[in-house]
C-alpha cells in the first residue's frame, strides 16, 4: 500500500482583501441573460458556503436568498480560498484518486497530526523597486494538520537587514491561515487562507511628508531610514512603468517615494504528508469593484497563451469541432460585453486622445494625425451622459448572438483584422480597434492574447468558406 502522487487543489488561488471579518459567500456564474429582452448582464448565482468555526470546526452554509453579498457594514467581505489535499494511491491492489481524507491516511497508519502544512508569502513591491534585501516583507507560518487554530501571517523585514523597512518588534498583518477540523461530513484535508484587511503602512515622518495621505497613527511606524523612502523613479525603468504605481513627491522633486507599503502578498502553500509534498500559490489581490463582471483576457487566456497557442492555427482545431469554436469566439465577446459595462469609454477615450498627442509631439509627427486615430467627442443623446459609452454597449449587446456575428462577418470579410486589435510589440498609438482605449499594465493599448486573435481570424474565415465571393 503506497500513496503514489498527492497535489493541491486549486494550484493557484486568488484572495482578495476586506476588512470585514465575514468571508465573501460562495457563488458561481449562471447562464448570462441575453436573451432579446434580456438585461445582457452577468448572472452571479449563490451556493453553499464554508464556514470554519475558531477552533476549526467545518460547517457548511446555505445560501441566504437569491443575491451575493460583497460589502457589509464592515467595509468589502474578502475572499479566503481553501487549498486541499489530492493524491492517488493504492490500497489492496486497488487504485484510487481524489481528495486525500482522514480514511485515506488511517488505512496508511497516518494521523492529522503527520500532515505538515507551510505557507510562505511576501510583499515584495518595495524590494521590486530598490532591489534591496532590507525592503523585503516576508512571514511564514508552519503548522500541523492537527492544529486548529488560527495562524497570523506577520510581516516582517529580514532579521540581517541594517536598514529595515519594517522596524524590529513591529510587523505588517498579512493574513492569516487555519487548518479546518476534519468530520465524518466533512473528513478532507484542507487549509484556509485568509488575506489581510486592506490597509496602507507609512514611514513615522509621513505627516511632515506630504498631507495627501492622512494614515491613523498605528499606521505609521515603517522607518524613514530605509532604502524604500529614498527611492526615485528612472525615466523608461520597467520597474516603475506604467507612470503611478507608487505614492512619491512630484516629477519636479524626482518622483521620491513616499514609504508606503500596503498588505498585499503572494507566495506559496506547501503540504508534507511523508516523502511527498505538493506545492500551490496563492495570490492576494485588492478589491474587484466589479466581482460580476469577467475580463475579455483573463489568467486562463495567458496560460492558454503560452501552451496552446499553436492548435487554433491547425484546420482541423476548427473543422474537427466547429460548435466547440463557435462557443468560444462566444463566450469572449459575451465577456467583451461585460469589460464594456465596467469602463468609462469617453472618459478613456479622453485619455488616450492625450497620450496620443504627447506622442506625437515627442517624436515630432502631426498631432492632428495623432487626435484623428481616436473617436471624436459624440454627439449628445437625449437623457444619455457618457455617449460614446452607451454606443458601444449597444453595439457589443448585439455581438454575442453568433447568428449576428455570423452575418456580420459574412459581410465584412475583413472585420476582425480592422477592428480589433492584434498584439503588437510597443503599440504607442491608440485607435478605434477593440479593445478600445484601455490601456494594458505595460503602459500600451491593451488587446487580445495571439491566441485569442489568431482564434478569431481562424474562426471568421471559416464563416466565409462557404460564401461566394462577390456576394
Amino acid at each position: 500500500m503506497v500513496i503514489e502522487k498527492m497535489w493541491l487543489y486549486p494550484p493557484l488561488a486568488f484572495a482578495r482583501l476586506g476588512p470585514s471579518p465575514e468571508p465573501s459567500e460562495n457563488y458561481r456564474y449562471g447562464p448570462n441573460d441575453l436573451t432579446a429582452r434580456g438585461t445582457g448582464k452577468t448572472v452571479a448565482v449563490p451556493a453553499p458556503s464554508l464556514v470554519v468555526a475558531d477552533d476549526g470546526t467545518l460547517t457548511e452554509r446555505a445560501p441566504q436568498g437569491n443575491r451575493v453579498r460583497f460589502k457589509d457594514e464592515h467595509g468589502f467581505r474578502p475572499i479566503c480560498p481553501f487549498f486541499e489535499v489530492h493524491g492517488s494511491w493504492v490500497i489492496d491492489g486497488v487504485r484510487a484518486e481524489g481528495p486525500i481524507t482522514t480514511e485515506v491516511l488511517d488505512a496508511f497508519g497516518l494521523t492529522p497530526a503527520d500532515v505538515q502544512w507551510t505557507v510562505e508569502v511576501a510583499n515584495l513591491k518595495a524590494h521590486q523597486c530598490t532591489r534591496a534585501d532590507d525592503d523585503r516583507i516576508d512571514a511564514t507560518v508552519k503548522v500541523a494538520g492537527n492544529q486548529h487554530r488560527k495562524r497570523p501571517l506577520e510581516g516582517r523585514s529580514p532579521e540581517t537587514a541594517s536598514r529595515p523597512l519594517v522596524p524590529p518588534g513591529r510587523h505588517i498583518p498579512l493574513g492569516s491561515v487555519q487548518i479546518p477540523r476534519p468530520s465524518a461530513e466533512f473528513p478532507e484535508l484542507r487549509l484556509r487562507f485568509t488575506p489581510a484587511a486592506g490597509l496602507v503602512y507609512g514611514p513615522t515622518n509621513l505627516p511632515q511628508l506630504t498631507p495627501r495621505y492622512p494614515l491613523p497613527a498605528e499606521q505609521l511606524f515603517l522607518s524613514p531610514n530605509s532604502r524604500w523612502c529614498e527611492f526615485k523613479a528612472v525615466p523608461f525603468d520597467p520597474r516603475t512603468a506604467p507612470s503611478g504605481l507608487f505614492a512619491g513627491a512630484s516629477e519636479e522633486d524626482g518622483e521620491t517615494s513616499f514609504g508606503l507599503v500596503d498588505d498585499v502578498c503572494d507566495g506559496l502553500v506547501t503540504v508534507t504528508v511523508g516523502e511527498l509534498t505538493a506545492r500551490a500559490r496563492i495570490v492576494v489581490t485588492p478589491p474587484d469593484f466589479a466581482p460580476d463582471r469577467r475580463p475579455f483576457t483573463s489568467l486562463a487566456d495567458g496560460l492558454a497563451d503560452r501552451v496552446k497557442r499553436a492548435e487554433v492555427r491547425d484546420p482541423a482545431y476548427i473543422s474537427q469541432n466547429p460548435q466547440l469554436t463557435a462557443l468560444e469566439v462566444r463566450d469572449l465577446f459575451e465577456r467583451a460585453l461585460e469589460a464594456m459595462d465596467a469602463v468609462n469609454v469617453d472618459a478613456q477615450n479622453q485619455r488616450a486622445t492625450g497620450e496620443n498627442i504627447g506622442n506625437a509631439l515627442d517624436e515630432g509627427s502631426p498631432v492632428a494625425e495623432a487626435r484623428a486615430r481616436t473617436f471624436p467627442p459624440p454627439v449628445p443623446l437625449a437623457g444619455i451622459t457618457l455617449a460614446l459609452t452607451e454606443r458601444g454597449r449597444r453595439k457589443h449587446r448585439r455581438f454575442p448572438a453568433l447568428e449576428v456575428l455570423e452575418d456580420l462577418i459574412r459581410e465584412q470579410p475583413n472585420f476582425i483584422q480592422q477592428f480589433v486589435r492584434p498584439p503588437a510589440t510597443e503599440e504607442i498609438w491608440y485607435d478605434r480597434r477593440m479593445p478600445v482605449a484601455v490601456r494594458g499594465s505595460d503602459g500600451f493599448p491593451m488587446h487580445v492574447t495571439r491566441r485569442q486573435y489568431d482564434l478569431l481570424v481562424a474562426w471568421a474565415r471559416s464563416v466565409r468558406a462557404n460564401v461566394q465571393e462577390g456576394s
